[in-house]
């Protein structure tokens, strides 16, 4: 059992406004939780599949209603015990031990996919939800809040309706998706109606408030006139309905005279648009959240390190070897040879992944053994089959360089780290790579409201890959990698059973995750990529197998490993075909085309600083990599 303590990370203060809504929300949410426990109740009175379904659909009905309360309240409770996804997962903070799925996911998959569910095992599981509410009841009838809490979880909502609902993240069987983000959007709009003592005050108020309820209402009414998943036209409804409501909760919010709450979070709710780059904290995908200062020279700095060899322990190898801009900062290659065997160089068992958007994500490598981009930059430079170097040797020898003596004391300035430390590298590196952002594709532009953008075909693929394809509950929305949004908290791992070359004769021999932690669950799991620019960054997959998009699409027609005859007890990707058309692969390719964006991302450093001593230390090439 999870502590509930601990869930609440962000500060809740106690007292209220001049005109708050704190109170008037609690009847309502512990009313729908309350209702949420009788439906489930009805599930061990009932003897028919179709009395079990209505009843589960009941519960569903009002836990969506308060999703995005005890989403917000309560993360740990939601992910692990009450709504979190149908594969197996592991906390270290929570247990040593993989965390087997819990809650109405699992109750789904018994009633949806079976006629005669284990009766047993669906009253037990249907008990333990029961419980989890009794104790979230508990919890919240004394927790205190800010109003300023209350319309930010509702600008999340819309980001979680965005990025998990409509992309298959629950609701798997039932394909309830679209309905219930109906569901959603009527919690929202309870929770607005406790602001009403505000707009009664002023008429900027009254006029966003009024704003605010029409909108919702006309959201409400497009998802209620196609409520079929597959078939539901997602962006037009992101950008028609989703856009305009988050800014005018941000219009309403400012209306109100409410601050903004101070919690560290990947979203910056206060921008006019949810899925853009300039929504997300950077600072908050890092391990030094507070050391803003002088990022800008870091950047700059970081730029000329990563192109220069001077950080391997041959003087041959810069992180650009591997990470090419001009292919969107891979290098082309199956996997990777570090370089050629008469320099001792060994190889990479691995393909190397695109850099583009590397700090939005909170897992590196594609075991996931990294969890801070810090962590991953002195890994790759310490590794013996990558750069083979050491800080601290890397730091003696950028002392012997008079422009990098000037560019460390110019971008770490009155601190110890200007006189160049481990650390300072470190900092310039990943300032730099937060710069490679790679958000203003023609998707995107679509997002922002741009329509000529997409073709009636990529707008068609999207859908595709958001429903009957079911890549988007593992690519999520708007960044299409796997740290799961809008917490952006951890980053999920997948058991897909990638062949050992495109013959697909064979599983491939590498256990991705399983040798970090030791379990079992993990045996050929691996982290889920970015596929943003995938159009740039062939071969596919862990180990390059594929060549083309196409192939790898048909992979996951097909059903994964699993679907093409592989042993795997733990595949995470369904393994029976996904009944695609030749049409349907075609729209998914062309959307995937609609996510290329290198802007302001390829240009090189024009040559390397020299050394005091130029004998010294010798290095090969200029900054341009090879």
């Amino acid at each position: 059992m999870l502590g509930l303590a601990v869930s609440v990370q962000f500060a809740w203060q106690s007292g209220e406004a001049n005109h708050s809504a704190s109170e008037k929300w609690r009847s309502w949410l512990l009313t729908e939780l309350a209702q949420t426990q009788a439906a489930l109740n009805q599930i061990p009175l009932s003897q028919h599949p179709t009395a079990w379904r209505k009843s589960y659909r009941e519960a569903r009905r009002h836990y969506k209603r308060v999703e995005l309360f005890v989403e917000y309240c309560s993360p740990r409770e939601a992910k692990y015990l009450i709504n979190g996804p149908l594969v197996p997962k592991h906390d270290p903070d929570v247990s040593p031990d993989m965390q087997e799925p819990r809650g109405f996911q699992v109750i789904e998959e018994m009633l949806f996919a079976s006629d005669a569910p284990d009766t047993v095992r669906l009253n037990a599981e249907a008990r333990m939800l029961k419980k989890q509410l009794t104790s979230l009841v508990g919890y919240y009838t004394g927790i205190e809040m800010t109003d300023e809490a209350l319309l930010e979880m509702c600008q999340l909502q819309l980001f979680r309706i965005a990025a998990l609902n409509l992309n298959g993240y629950d609701a798997t069987f039932s394909q309830t998706n679209v309905e219930e983000s109906d569901w959603c959007l009527e919690g929202m709009e309870a929770v607005l109606r406790c602001f009403q003592t505000y707009v009664s005050q002023q008429a900027s108020g009254q006029q966003d408030y009024r704003a605010l309820i029409r909108q919702l209402t006309a959201s409400r009414k497009a998802l209620q006139s196609h409520p079929q998943y597959d078939t539901f036209d997602r962006l037009p409804f992101i950008t028609d309905h989703l856009n305009p409501l988050n800014r005018l909760l941000v219009a309403f919010h400012q209306s109100c005279g409410l601050p903004w709450t101070d919690r560290q979070a990947a979203i910056q709710l206060k921008t006019g648009f949810l899925f853009g780059k300039e929504s997300f904290d950077l600072r908050f995908f890092s391990m030094y959240f507070d050391d803003t200062l002088h990022v800008r020279e870091q950047a700059q700095l970081g730029k000329q390190l990563f192109f220069d060899p001077i950080l391997s322990g041959n003087n041959r190898v810069s992180c650009a070897s591997c990470h090419q801009p001009a292919r969107a900062f891979t290098d082309g290659l199956p996997t990777r040879a570090s370089g050629s065997e008469e320099n001792g160089e060994k190889s990479i068992a691995r393909n190397t992944p695109t850099l583009l958007n590397v700090a939005l994500q909170k897992a590196f490598f594609y075991d996931g053994r990294a969890y801070q981009l810090e962590q991953q930059v002195s890994d790759v430079v310490h590794n013996p089959h990558e750069m083979q170097g050491n800080l601290e040797e890397a730091a003696r020898r950028l002392r012997q360089v008079p422009s990098y003596r000037q560019g460390f004391a110019q971008a770490f300035p009155a601190s110890p780290d200007s006189v160049i430390t481990p650390y300072a590298i470190q900092k310039a590196l990943i300032e730099y790579e937060k710069t490679l952002l790679s958000l203003n594709s023609p998707f995107d532009r679509y997002l922002r409201g741009e329509k000529q953008s997409l073709s009636k075909r990529e707008i068609r693929g999207y859908n595709l890959f958001a429903g009957k394809a079911l890549c988007g509950s593992c690519h999520f929305f708007p960044l299409f990698n796997g740290t799961v949004p809008p917490a952006y908290s951890d980053s999920e791992m997948e058991v897909i059973g990638s062949p050992a070359d495109a013959s697909n004769h064979q599983l491939d021999a590498d256990e991705g995750r399983g040798p970090v932690t030791g379990l079992d669950a993990h045996r050929f799991a691996f982290k889920t990529p970015t596929i943003r620019n995938v159009a740039l960054t062939a071969p596919y997959m862990h180990n390059g197998a594929y060549n083309t998009l196409e192939e790898v699409i048909d992979f996951y027609h097909r059903g994964g490993g699993k679907g093409m005859g592989f042993p795997l007890e733990h595949q995470t990707l369904p393994f029976d075909s996904l009944s695609l058309t030749a049409t349907d692969k075609e729209d998914i390719l062309l959307f995937l085309h609609t996510l290329t964006d290198t802007t302001g991302t390829t240009s090189y450093p024009p040559a390397f600083p020299l050394f005091d001593e130029p004998k010294a230390t010798q290095r090969s090439g200029t900054a341009v990599p090879h």
